[in-house]
């Protein structure tokens, strides 16, 4: 008997708990954005530094949206930079890192471009494109994968 590839596909809403576990992050809401061609995570307080050969980024995130209280701080080798252009006309170099990611009972190594603009609602934009060939997404509905609690296990 031949399986169906879309059953074997994660169902996915377009809002999401996500965590990355190398970046401390247990868990963030993520808005799935269908146009977007690179996830993003907005940060604050970063600067970067050589290690040897490797350059390093440190940042901060607010991993709670609407609350400044909760802070997290992450160290991590940078991939790359990436000119970015934003919805209001502005561009600019952005670092670009990889980690993985974790959302609901899947894993997936990922970039992540870093961006400094906190005014967002989501604090983290998850391109669809980055996870396609492993979930199914339903623009209809919000957390398929389920609630905060189960996703904050690392």
């Amino acid at each position: 008997m031949k399986k169906n590839k879309n059953s074997l596909l994660l169902d996915i809403g377009w809002c999401e708990w996500v965590s990355f576990p190398a970046l401390k992050i247990p868990a963030i809401e993520a808005q799935v954005v269908m146009d977007s061609k690179q996830s993003i995570l907005n940060i604050f307080d970063f600067s970067t530094f050589k290690e040897g050969q490797d350059l390093l980024i440190s940042f901060g995130v607010h991993p709670i949206q609407d609350n400044k209280d909760v802070e997290v701080y992450s160290i991590t080798p940078v991939k790359t930079r990436r000119l970015i252009s934003f919805a209001d006309g502005d561009r600019e170099w952005c670092y670009v890192i990889e980690t993985e990611m974790r959302i609901g009972s899947m894993k997936k190594v990922i970039d992540l471009t870093l961006v400094n603009r906190e005014e967002s609602t989501f604090r983290l934009h998850l391109a669809p494109q980055t996870i396609k060939s492993l979930v199914k997404l339903n623009p209809q509905k919000t957390y398929l994968t389920g609630d905060i609690l189960s996703n904050c296990a690392v």
